[in-house]
């Protein structure tokens, strides 16, 4: 069985990486993954050997909530905050700071011997006991053999307290005290918790907004009765009246009015669309002008606003490869630390017999060493670039994907419907009887075959047609005005005898493009000529040239002739080599093309030194059932929105609005988010490799040396610049 939770109560990667030991530690449990940035856990066991409440009772012992996911209860909220706990906090802490440092300034000031003692112990406490969360976490997590940051801020804040009243109690005149260590330490923690979790809110804001396009109420119309209802009660069938300015809340067809929509934050597409009867209107659209009437197809949970949202938490919440390194160093950060402590103090109080300034490097070891900005570094990234990528219409699925595509070096492109519109149109028309388009119309209104309303709809109008009948593998016959005509290839001419010499040249020039051709012809002659082909998209040629000049080399993959592949080639843009331009292909071709280069690129890996320190992989661009197989075998499977169910199932990453163009700007902010967790990693650990020595006195020869309520103040400083570095993805390609 697979379940997900909602956990509550983590503060770091250490806590995520206890709750994924302690889990895993169970028999009957597969698997074990917990998100720190999503506050979820998901966990595969075996439901006959493991209980689901013992997992729950796992997590619970080490003092953190589970709950069913997004479930938790509004109870939980009702806890005090950390920017009231940071208030109190500073509130009590500055009458301490002025109790133990107010002597420096003169000793007339400030209250002596026990008064003053009193005071500081007092104040002390309350301010440990506001931040009661820290000691329970980091206790609970000591006792388990899981310990995480409140287990450093624990023994920090209390070796302090409990040091400092011994010390009172014997001879405090002949020694240093650190109440207000002790003090600033939690103070300063929670200041930096407060903001961490301020930052790390607005990574999830392109969430919120999407969330916020789901209105409270919806007009519905039953019973020819207009009714505001809640946006719960609607379902499936209803006729919905979305106006101007209203969010369109469901997925359906629009059988009445006329409007332009806004649907730039589901797609990510700038310009409003025309909507009109026969259309689809899709859920999170604004109405800019106008009035629409919908059939509700999809409603709540199954609209595609609800699964961009979903897809994007789950995205957010997902671990990149490149997070292993920082998890396994997490795991095991803070028992180090602990004994890095230790080995501080018995080196200086071996060396100085100085029991303060023993006491202090060992206490700033702990304080100072962060394994939050480690844990951080990855997740609140990849949270605040899935979060923009939806924003931009592309849609990830994981974090793996977000990690690949930022390596991305070859990209196999469906043809039909990804760069071109996937569906036929005239492209060139000759008439050489005046009146040829009404009779055209006449036939082709009739048929249903696409290439048939392709032209109807291009010839717009004309005379009833007669006895209209489709010819199998030829075109259509019919009568009109009393007069028979004929609209179909060379093979139905040739079948009825009508010359058509004078427009060979025209018809094989245009049959070498790829586009089909087809004569409109009576008895005797060829009265018109038109040509009809499926058009490159806009957008699409410089989508290829984005990709282009981003390193990744386009290769089309299609079951289309070889004409029509080379001609739609030389206008995309690709290459016309024959390694890029691959044509005639059946669905377990493209699956062998894309295994092959996937071979080859492993393999290529494991050769010169150059290659193996490069890590390069393939995606597939498609958006058909046939593309699904090749979607699912490339290292990253990209589907068009537009695309079937089973290729969007299929694939890793979605373009909302089916627009190519977008996966220039996913490349782009792969690149970008790939970067900034660099810089956080490196950030991280050049932090601790640096902080750790600074603070167990390493530099005291040369007169650097820190105290305990420095090294907390840096501690907060260091997982603040890892948020706020990758806070700067939710700025990614805005105005």
């Amino acid at each position: 069985m697979k379940k997900k939770y909602s956990v509550t109560g983590m503060m770091c990667a250490a806590c995520a990486a206890g709750i994924e030991r302690t889990v895993k530690k169970l028999e009957g449990v597969s698997s074990c993954t917990v998100s720190l940035m999503g506050e979820c856990m998901e966990a595969v066991f075996d439901e006959s050997i493991v209980k689901e409440q013992d997992i729950c009772s796992a997590v619970r012992s080490l003092g953190y909530g589970i709950y069913d996911f997004g479930k938790v209860p509004e109870k939980r909220k009702k806890k005090l905050t950390l920017a009231v706990r940071f208030i109190l906090s500073l509130a009590l802490l500055l009458p301490e700071m002025y109790l133990a440092m107010g002597h420096m300034v003169s000793d007339a000031i400030v209250p002596h011997g026990w008064w003053n003692y009193g005071f500081q112990i007092a104040l002390t406490l309350a301010i440990l006991c506001i931040n009661y969360a820290f000691f329970v976490s980091g206790v609970r997590a000591a006792v388990k053999l899981v310990p995480n940051m409140d287990t450093l801020v624990t023994l920090g804040a209390s070796v302090s307290f409990i040091y400092s009243i011994v010390i009172v109690a014997l001879d405090a005149s002949t020694h240093t005290v650190f109440f207000e260590s002790a003090a600033m330490i939690v103070t300063l923690v929670t200041l930096g918790k407060w903001l961490e979790d301020k930052s790390k809110k607005r990574t999830g804001r392109e969430l919120e907004k999407l969330r916020a396009l789901a209105p409270d109420t919806v007009t519905v119309e039953r019973d020819g009765t207009e009714n505001v209802i809640p946006m719960s009660e609607v379902e499936v069938g209803d006729i919905v009246i979305a106006r101007q300015g209203e969010s369109i809340p469901v997925d359906g067809k629009v059988i009445s009015g006329h409007a332009f929509v806004d649907t730039s934050a589901v797609t990510g597409e700038s310009l409003p669309i025309e909507l009109s009867e026969g259309e689809r209107a899709v859920s999170a659209s604004i109405v800019t002008g106008g009035y629409l009437k919908i059939e509700a197809e999809k409603v709540g949970e199954d609209t595609m606003l609800s699964g961009i949202i979903r897809m994007v938490r789950e995205a957010g919440a997902s671990k990149a490869p490149i997070q292993k390194l920082a998890d396994k160093i997490s795991a095991v950060f803070v028992p180090v630390v602990v004994g890095l402590a230790l080995i501080t103090f018995l080196i200086w109080i071996l060396a100085t017999h100085d029991a303060a300034k023993a006491f202090n490097y060992g206490v700033s070891v702990i304080v100072i060493s962060c394994p939050c900005a480690l844990g951080l570094a990855t997740p609140v990234a990849v949270m605040a670039a899935t979060g923009r990528g939806a924003g931009l219409g592309v849609l990830f699925k994981n974090a793996e994907a977000l990690q690949k595509l930022a390596t991305v070096h070859e990209v196999f492109l469906d043809k039909t419907a990804t760069l071109t519109e996937g569906a036929p149109k005239v492209v060139f028309f000759e008439e050489y009887e005046e009146g040829a388009k009404a009779v055209a119309y006449a036939l082709e209104s009739k048929l249903s075959h696409p290439l048939a309303r392709c032209i109807a709809d291009y010839c717009e109008g004309g005379p009833d047609g007669e006895c209209v009948e489709y010819l199998t593998g030829m075109g259509a016959t019919g009568i009109v005005n009393g007069e028979r005509f004929y609209l179909g290839n060379a093979r139905m001419m040739q079948a009825k005898n009508v010359k058509f010499e004078e427009q060979l040249f025209t018809y094989r020039a245009l049959s070498e493009e790829g586009k089909t051709v087809l004569f409109l012809a009576d008895d005797k002659r060829v009265l018109a000529i038109f040509a009809l082909a499926d058009t490159l998209k806009e957008g699409s040629r410089k989508a290829v040239e984005e990709l282009t000049s981003l390193g990744c080399l386009p290769v089309m993959l299609t079951g289309d002739n070889e004409a029509v592949a080379r001609h739609i080639a030389a206008e995309a843009g690709i290459p016309p080599y024959d390694s890029c331009v691959c044509a005639e292909l059946l669905p377990e071709d493209k699956l062998r093309y894309v295994r092959t280069m996937r071979e080859e690129n492993e393999a290529a890996k494991k050769g010169s030194r150059a290659m193996r320190r490069a890590n390069y992989f393939v995606a597939m661009v498609g958006d058909g059932i046939n593309d699904a197989p090749a979607l699912k075998e490339a290292d990253i499977g990209v589907a068009m929105g537009n695309g079937t169910d089973v290729a969007i199932e299929s694939a890793d990453v979605v373009l909302v609005n089916g627009d190519l163009g977008a996966l220039s700007k996913a490349v782009l902010l792969a690149k970008r988010t790939m970067r900034i967790i660099k810089q956080n990693l490196f950030w991280a650990f050049f932090y601790n490799c640096i902080g750790i020595p600074l603070a167990a006195g390493v530099f005291a020869f040369a007169g650097v040396a820190l105290n305990p309520m420095i090294a907390a103040a840096a501690m907060s400083l260091s997982s603040l610049f890892v948020v706020t570095n990758a806070l700067r993805l939710t700025r990614f390609m805005k105005k």
